[in-house]
């Protein structure tokens, strides 16, 4: 973050006039953008600098007393919405600085917001040598950067503080993950070999006519009528019990209970003709037996432990995208990270 370091806002503090009307507020660039600023404050009898990003809006509820008292008072920001059943709702938008964290005189900047937009990312990207973004499958927030050594991907939790020169955190931080250990998982599918094989061959044989039609026939004869409460769980849970005696069966309804390739709005489409004229997205069978096949496995092993082995990275080292999520230990404590 060497573009918003310690040194360089202290010297735009004391050499540069603040904004009208404040006394606090300074530009962190050009002066004309002034939705990226700077609020000098005190703590602990030192200067530090809150880096702000625009505004942030909260939705405060109110009470129709409250309302009326407010509109008497000339409150901005105040709204009132009729519900379909003839019921009024009361609030208002409170409106504040969005604080994205303070530099201290140790030239660090620590994370202070509560959560981080696209636009908070992309402002904080340009102040560093690297991307700041959110990646669900590495635990949600990171700092990567690419240098001749290597990728460099880092964790951002909150409260975490890190060194504006040099991007590395003031506290050691231990990644913690799971992947799957190849030579049990194997043993766990044994039993699904006979199923996914005899599946295979079945949905790359059909089209995706008869395999909508098939697919209606199997769920009626198998689950009955469908309505709007129906408990997807016991789709899948009745599909365990076919995998051996009837895999095309077990696949269809696996299907049906995750919803793969959009079939429950296709079936309905299929079977209801209100909606005949409804377009869909249509994966083949083939390819909906595929994320079939991801998806299954990937129940089998969250159902036992086993069958995972932990694996733990420092500061700053390269770690794959997993499914099986992450944890950040800092001092040996779980720290959050943001989403």
């Amino acid at each position: 973050m060497k573009a918003i370091n310690y040194k360089r806002l202290d010297s735009i503090s004391n050499s540069v006039s603040p904004y009208r009307g404040s006394l606090n507020r300074f530009p962190i660039g050009n002066r004309r953008q002034n939705n990226k600023y700077f609020l000098v404050g005190e703590e602990g009898g030192e200067r530090v600098f809150n880096i702000v990003h625009g505004q942030r809006w909260k939705h405060v509820s109110l009470t129709k007393a409250e309302h009326e008292a407010l509109v008497k008072e000339g409150a901005s920001r105040l709204n009132k919405y009729q519900h379909g059943d003839g019921t009024w709702e009361y609030y208002r938008y409170e409106v504040s600085p969005n604080i994205l964290g303070v530099v201290r005189p140790d030239n660090t900047f620590e994370f202070t917001s509560g959560n981080y937009g696209q636009g908070d990312r992309g402002i904080m990207s340009s102040w560093s040598y690297g991307w700041f973004s959110n990646e669900s499958r590495r635990g949600g927030m990171i700092w990567s950067s690419r240098t001749n050594a290597g990728t460099h991907i880092m964790p951002i939790y909150h409260g975490m503080r890190i060194d504006c020169e040099t991007m590395q955190p003031t506290k050691p931080i231990t990644v913690i993950g799971r992947k799957v250990d190849r030579k049990v998982g194997k043993d766990l599918l044994v039993g699904y070999v006979d199923f996914y094989t005899t599946t295979e061959v079945m949905t790359k044989a059909m089209n995706y006519d008869v395999f909508v039609k098939t697919m209606v026939e199997v769920v009626n004869e198998h689950m009955g009528e469908i309505d709007s409460n129906t408990n997807w769980s016991v789709f899948a849970g009745k599909a365990d019990t076919l995998v051996n005696s009837a895999p095309l069966d077990a696949a269809m309804l696996y299907i049906y209970a995750w919803d793969i390739g959009s079939m429950r709005w296709n079936l309905r489409r299929f079977t209801d003709t209100q909606y005949s004229g409804f377009s869909a997205h249509e994966d083949t069978p083939y390819d909906m037996f595929l994320n079939l096949k991801r998806r299954l496995n990937k129940e089998i092993y969250k159902a036992h432990e086993q069958v995972f082995k932990r694996v733990e990275y420092t500061s700053g080292e390269m770690y794959p995208p997993s499914e099986w999520g992450y944890t950040v230990m800092v001092d040996g404590v779980e720290v959050k990270q943001y989403d």
